[in-house]
């Protein structure tokens, strides 16, 4: 299924008014302005916009431009009198229609075509600036990506940080996952390095022994980000068992994939 606002904000809806697209672009916009109601809006108010944009900015032709066009049409005068008295006579006989000259036809095709010119450019700018946005857009998303990117790496370098490796055991032998949990904060977090992926209506818990008895650190995902998990503040051994979707409140061990000692 088509992705309308994606779509609307790609920019070639204002290359279709522009004409700026092939054949096969025009056709699916066309197409898709049929289907949805939301498209076929969009274009019509981009229409509307460029439209008054032109007219509002349009470019009159020089004055002297008529009277050099009537100078190369008004002929007439300068014919030779024998081609006068046979144009005359040929008048008589001839009953063919003879359609005037519309002498503003030639102004009203120069400013048509001054307005089509200010309409490109229109569109040009309009696809540039939302190309622009959305480059705005993707350059803040990634500076927000390293920043996190950076502040995660200060924290695992955190010199109280007490890394747990959780190994596989018999259910899931080539199962691992690592822990990093901050002694002094009492933060928990969890990156995942090999986990079979869960079915839909299943979820990996983490789970802290404190005492022998097992402590919720909360669901996590199967990805390569790191996750924080809830804050514990002391712990013997990690542990991560497969629970239905939302997590347990006791662990079921015969679902049991990865375990591991906290040193010392």
């Amino acid at each position: 299924m088509i992705n309308i606002k994606e779509y609307i904000e790609s920019g070639v809806l204002e290359d279709y008014l522009s004409g700026n697209v092939s054949e096969q672009e025009r056709r699916e916009v066309e197409c898709l302005s049929k289907i949805y109601p939301e498209i076929k809006t969009e274009l019509n108010l981009l229409g509307e916009a460029i439209e008054r944009h032109a007219f509002a900015h349009r470019v009159a032709p020089p004055t002297a431009l008529k009277d050099k066009i009537m100078a190369q049409l008004e002929f007439a005068d300068e014919l030779p009198e024998t081609a006068q008295t046979e144009e005359s006579e040929e008048s008589e006989t001839d009953e063919t229609p003879v359609i005037a000259l519309n002498s503003r036809q030639p102004s009203f095709q120069f400013g048509w075509l001054a307005a089509a010119s200010v309409v490109a450019l229109i569109g040009t700018a309009v696809y540039f600036n939302a190309r622009v946005e959305t480059l705005n857009g993707t350059l803040a998303q990634q500076a927000d990506e390293l920043r996190q990117k950076t502040e995660l790496i200060a924290n695992i370098n955190n010199a109280d940080n007490q890394f747990v490796t959780l190994k596989g055991v018999e259910k899931s032998p080539n199962s691992a996952v690592r822990v990093v949990w901050n002694t002094k904060t009492q933060e928990v977090q969890l990156n995942v390095l090999s986990l079979p992926a869960p079915d839909a209506a299943k979820q990996y818990q983490l789970w802290a022994l404190v005492g022998g008895k097992p402590v919720d650190l909360g669901v996590f995902d199967v990805n390569n980000a790191m996750q924080k998990m809830k804050a514990i503040p002391q712990a013997e051994a990690f542990a991560v068992t497969l629970e239905k979707k939302g997590g347990s409140p006791t662990p079921h061990l015969e679902e049991l994939y990865v375990m591991g000692k906290v040193a010392g």
